[in-house]
């Protein structure tokens, strides 16, 4: 099908209906834009003061060592 014979079809089409094919098309080229590193439903940690209570403790005293802080 030619977009010649698509947009008519699409602009007969309800606003709900118009705004379904916009979101199946924006989801579509989504998945293709992400890299292969990235599955859809993958959980990748974030890591946090939470999960690291001394970190701040730990950059201040590597920068005290290092001779770069003020």
């Amino acid at each position: 099908m030619s977009m010649a014979e698509i947009i008519p079809a699409v602009l007969a089409l309800s606003r709900s209906e118009k705004f379904q094919i916009a979101q199946m098309l924006l989801d579509n080229l989504a998945k293709e834009e992400l890299p292969p590193a990235f599955t859809e439903g993958h959980v990748f940690p974030i890591y946090t003061p939470e999960y690291a209570p001394n970190a701040a403790a730990q950059l201040a005293q590597a920068l005290l060592e290092d001779g770069t802080s003020s």
